[in-house]
C-alpha cells in the first residue's frame, strides 16, 4: 500500500479512536447529568405533593390525587408515594402497599436511592416532617420523555459528527500527503537517471524547505562527494598508469638496445645498474600507494599509543640521515618542555614516515640540503615547524600541493612522486591534527603541524 494511502487510513483509525472516546466521555457526562437532573425534579415533586398532604384542613388524599390527576405540570407516568420508617404505604398514588426490606435498609442508612428501571428513573429517600419531626420515606418515579429525547439526539449528533470528521479527514489527509510526497516521487525519477557516467546530475531541492528538502540536500552532498571520490579514483588511475609506464618503457627500452648486439661487461652492468635504478623507484612509489591506501582505508584499525613527539623526529632524522647523509637536519625546542606537553596519542610509524617526508621534501626542494625544526609547545597540542629556504610554492601550486601526484613545473627536475605530503596530510588527520604550508617562490616554505597532546 503506498503512503498516500496508508498515511490517511491512519490518521483516520487514530481520529476514530479518538472521537469515539471523546462521544463516549461526552454521552456519559449528558447521561448522569440528565439523570442527576430529572431526580433533582422528582425529589422536590415527592415533597410537594408530601407538604399538600400535610395540609389536611384543605387537602385529603383523594383531593391531592385528583390534583395530580388534572395538573398540566404533571411528567409522565409519575407516581409518588410516602411510606413510614418500616416501608409500609402511608400515602400512594399507586397500589404499592410496602417497600422491600433490603430496600428499606438502604435508605435509612444511605438516605437516598436513585434506580433507573429503563427509561424510568425513580428516587426514595428518607424525609424529615417539619411540623413533627417524624421521619417518613418519599419515593418518586417518572418517564424522562423529554431529557431521553435530547440524549438520543445527542447520539446521534455524535455518531453523524464522527463519521462526517472521519470521511473529511481522510479526503484531506489524501490530498495533502500526496502533495507532500510528490517531490519524493520526482526525487526517485531523477535518482533513476544517475548513473556512474552521470554524477553530475543532483536532485530538485530549490523549493523544499521541509524533511524532504532536507534529504534531497544530504543526497545533493553525497552525490558530490561521490563525484568528487570518483574523479580522485580515476586521476589516481590515470597517474598511477602513467607513473608505473615511465620506467616500465625506459627498463624495455634499455634491454632492446641493450640486446640488439653483443657488448661488453661494463655496458651489461651499467645497463643493469640503469634497470636496478628503475625497480628501486617503482617499488619505491608501490611502497608509497599502499601506505597511502592503508591510512585512507585503515584509519579506524590504526593502533595508538602515548608517544613523545621529540623522539620520533630524531629517530626520522636519523634513519633519513643513513639513506642521505649529505643531508643537514637541525631539531630543537623553542623553549624545553615538561614530558607531558609533548606527548601525544599516535602510530609510532606513521608518525615517523610523516616527518620523513617533510624533512625530505624540505632538502631534496633546496639548493642546500639543509631544514630546521622547531617543536613548540602550547596548551593541550605541540606545534612542529619544518623550515627551509629552497624552492618555495607559488600560490598557485598550494592549492593543489595536497593532491596525489600533482608536482609543480618548477619541480619536474626533481625525482619524486606526488605522494609524500598526500600520504602526510592524511597520517597527520589521522592523529586529529592540522597541517598547514606557508610558502612563497624562492624564499622557502614553512611547513606547519598541530598535533593534540595526550
Amino acid at each position: 500500500m503506498k503512503i498516500v494511502d496508508r498515511q490517511p487510513l491512519r490518521a483516520s483509525l487514530i481520529v476514530s479512536i479518538l472521537f469515539g472516546i471523546f462521544s463516549v466521555v461526552i454521552y456519559n457526562f449528558y447521561a448522569d447529568f440528565r439523570q442527576k437532573e430529572f431526580l433533582k425534579i422528582l425529589r422536590q415533586n415527592a415533597i410537594s405533593h408530601e407538604r399538600l398532604l400535610a395540609d389536611t384542613a384543605t387537602f385529603s388524599p383523594q383531593v391531592l390525587k385528583h390534583i395530580e390527576e388534572k395538573s398540566k405540570t404533571q411528567m409522565t407516568d409519575e407516581i409518588s408515594a410516602i411510606y413510614d420508617t418500616t416501608g409500609k404505604a402511608i400515602y400512594g398514588s399507586f397500589t404499592e402497599p410496602s417497600l422491600d426490606k433490603k430496600l428499606v435498609k438502604r435508605v435509612l442508612i444511605n438516605k437516598s436511592i436513585a434506580i433507573e428501571n429503563g427509561y424510568y428513573d425513580k428516587i426514595v429517600f428518607l424525609y424529615e416532617i417539619p411540623e413533627t419531626n417524624q421521619k417518613v420515606i418519599l419515593m418518586a418515579t417518572a418517564l424522562d420523555d423529554f431529557g431521553y429525547a435530547k440524549q438520543d439526539r445527542l447520539r446521534d449528533l455524535l455518531l453523524v459528527g464522527t463519521l462526517v470528521a472521519i470521511i473529511v479527514l481522510v479526503v484531506v489527509m489524501r490530498i495533502f500527503v500526496k502533495r507532500d510526497v510528490k517531490p519524493i516521487g520526482q526525487i526517485a525519477d531523477r535518482m533513476e537517471q544517475i548513473t556512474a557516467h552521470e554524477l553530475n546530475q543532483r536532485l530538485p531541492q530549490a523549493a523544499l524547505t521541509d524533511e524532504v528538502g532536507q534529504m534531497a540536500r544530504t543526497f545533493n552532498d553525497l552525490l558530490d562527494r561521490l563525484e568528487f571520490a570518483y574523479s580522485q579514483q580515476r586521476n589516481f588511475v590515470s597517474y598511477v598508469t602513467h607513473e608505473l609506464r615511465t620506467p616500465l618503457t625506459i627498463m624495455q627500452g634499455q634491454t632492446e638496445v641493450t640486446l640488439m648486439k653483443d657488448r661488453s661487461e661494463i655496458e651489461y652492468k651499467n645497463a643493469l645498474e640503469s634497470i636496478k635504478g628503475e625497480v628501486q623507484d617503482m617499488i619505491k612509489l608501490v611502497n608509497e600507494l599502499l601506505e597511502l591506501v592503508r591510512a585512507n582505508a585503515d584509519a579506524h584499525l590504526i593502533d595508538l599509543q602515548p608517544i613523545r613527539v621529540d623522539d620520533l623526529l630524531w629517530q626520522a632524522r636519523g634513519q633519513l640521515l643513513q639513506k642521505k647523509p649529505q643531508y643537514t637536519i637541525e631539531v630543537g625546542f623553542d623553549e624545553f618542555p615538561d614530558s607531558e606537553e609533548i606527548t601525544v596519542n599516535g602510530n609510532a610509524a606513521l608518525l615517523k614516515m610523516a616527518f620523513m617526508n617533510l624533512m625530505e621534501n624540505a632538502c631534496k626542494y633546496s639548493n642546500e640540503p639543509y631544514v630546521s625544526v622547531f617543536i613548540h609547545t602550547r596548551k593541550k597540542e605541540v606545534e612542529i615547524r619544518f623550515v627551509d629556504n629552497g624552492f618555495g610554492i607559488s600560490d598557485k601550486d598550494l592549492e593543489h600541493i595536497f593532491e596525489p601526484f600533482y608536482r609543480s613545473l618548477t619541480t619536474k627536475e626533481v625525482s619524486g612522486h606526488g605522494i609524500g605530503l598526500p600520504l602526510t596530510k592524511r597520517i597527520i588527520e589521522i592523529h586529529l591534527g592540522k597541517i598547514s604550508i606557508e610558502s612563497q617562490a624562492e624564499q622557502g616554505t614553512n611547513v606547519m603541524l598541530v598535533l593534540p597532546t595526550a
